[in-house]
């Protein structure tokens, strides 16, 4: 049976609870939005327009009475296929092209041609008193303008509500959080779908260099190189049960070497108590040491050494 609260998330919902990852991101904290998604549109628009009214300047025979909806069929515009993607030669340089169809019908032609000539206007009186017109906004512009001031006073408010909402939960003593909105990434264990990441990418090349795996290959291919150089070692055991043994027989050998030093130390002590026994060289028993650390290992067992009589030692 579940408990109340999931019984009473499931009647408000209609459905489970799906759980989603903390995005551990503050949205207080994050920079207001001013960039309204109509504005693209409205930027198309109006690049239309121009386009056409420049036509009309350079080609007034072919609008004399006529409009520019009389010159298009309007009727095949094609809404789903109103974007195509080519490439064009940019100062000899080939790069991507987006070219975008935009349907007559939503044009303001009057409003455009009447703002065009007005600003006609306005340029020729201000050459006739021997003074430079500029041009600051368009219609269009403004327009564009006002949706982006409208994007950022709702993103402000928005902003200031929630801040409102965290404060009072805070003086109550209340979770900033909703309870069960968010739970901890253990709960989704390892090596979950995640968008985000290259290795989840549909052109993925492979494991990169700096993985753990790579890291892994490159300490083996290290240790195959320093026992028998540049070739390849095909271990009956596993890397890391090599190197355990490895370092199991270093410790062992430090130890016996220690105590064999101890008894050496006591000897000594003894033989120079005993005076027949001065002209002795006790230098020789350190000698008779074998450190088998020096011994070439592979395949995690120490191999034979060829000695300078041309003999094996094993």
């Amino acid at each position: 049976m579940c408990g109340e609260t999931e019984r009473d998330k499931w009647r408000d919902s209609g459905r489970p609870p799906v759980p989603r990852k903390d995005p551990k991101d503050k949205i207080e904290e994050e920079p207001l939005l001013s960039n309204h998604p109509y504005v693209d549109k409205l930027w198309q628009l109006h690049v239309a327009e121009q386009m056409i009214l420049d036509d009309e300047e350079a080609n007034p025979d072919r609008y004399k009475n006529k409009k520019a909806l009389e010159l298009n069929n309007y009727d095949e515009f094609d809404e789903e296929h109103c974007v195509e993607y080519t490439k064009a030669y940019y100062k000899k340089t080939l790069i991507p092209k987006m070219i975008l169809k935009t349907n007559i019908r939503e044009l303001d032609m009057d409003a455009a041609r009447t703002e065009h000539q007005l600003n006609k206007k306005l340029e020729t009186e201000a050459k006739e008193r021997g003074e430079e017109y500029k041009v600051s906004k368009l219609r269009r512009n403004v327009e564009m303008d006002d949706y982006d001031f409208i994007h950022w006073r709702r993103s402000y408010e928005e902003r200031e509500a929630l801040l409102r909402d965290i404060s009072c939960r805070q003086a109550l003593g209340l979770p900033q959080e909703e309870p069960g909105r968010y739970v901890d990434d253990s709960y989704f264990g390892k090596d979950q779908y995640d968008p985000s990441s290259s290795l989840y990418r549909y052109d993925y090349w492979g494991e990169p260099k700096n993985s753990e795996k790579s890291k892994q290959e490159r300490m083996t291919d290290a240790h195959n190189k320093s026992i028998v150089g540049k070739g390849t070692v095909w271990y009956e055991m596993s890397y890391e049960d090599a190197i355990k043994q490895r370092m199991q027989r270093d410790a062992q050998s430090q130890g016996t070497t220690a105590k064999e030093v101890e008894e050496e130390d006591i000897d000594l002590d003894k033989n120079d108590n005993n005076d027949d026994d001065d002209d002795f060289d006790y230098s020789i028993l350190g000698n008779s040491v074998v450190n088998s650390s020096n011994q070439p290992v592979v395949n995690g067992t120490e191999s034979s050494r060829l000695l300078d009589e041309g003999m094996f030692e094993n």
